[in-house]
């Protein structure tokens, strides 16, 4: 089993995407840096669409791409950090995906009044996941969910 490191993305702008991330059916999870920015939410999605699709977990596709959305679009939005890490991993009944950020501080849960356009993100983390949370880093925080995969 190994570790599949994808490329950082490089651009004039910081903002070009990683558009064929590649995952083998033996990685045990994946990793990608990103610029800190809403639009890498794109880059985001297709590494966690071809880390499920490798592990035959394609059924959790478009909750994990909800999910990770918001997630990197939270650290865009409220962080201040230039960049991001992605990593999606394989566990025995479940995947875990988690988006670093440079940021000490908790993200915070609202609710948004019911016309709000935003404010829904971790709401929607936390209810269409196994589990979710934050976990400290040396320089930031993890913001993770899980999601069952239904094997056991």
């Amino acid at each position: 089993m190994s570790v599949s490191v994808i490329a950082t993305p490089a651009g004039p702008s910081g903002t070009a995407h990683i558009e064929n991330p590649v995952v083998r059916p033996d990685d045990i999870g994946c990793f990608l840096e990103l610029p800190c920015l809403p639009e890498s939410a794109r880059s985001a999605r297709k590494l966690v669409t071809a880390a499920l699709t490798a592990w035959s977990a394609e059924e959790l596709g478009d909750v994990a791409e909800l999910l990770v959305s918001e997630l990197v679009g939270n650290a865009a939005k409220h962080t201040g950090c230039t960049r991001i890490s992605v990593s999606v991993n394989r566990q025995k009944a479940s995947v875990w995906v988690g988006v670093q950020d440079s940021s000490g501080a908790l993200p915070c849960r609202t609710d948004p009044k019911r016309e709000a356009e935003s404010g829904y993100g971790l709401g929607l983390v936390e209810s269409l996941s196994s589990r979710w949370g934050v976990a400290w880093a040396p320089l930031g925080k993890w913001v993770w969910f899980e999601l069952r995969t239904g094997t056991s």
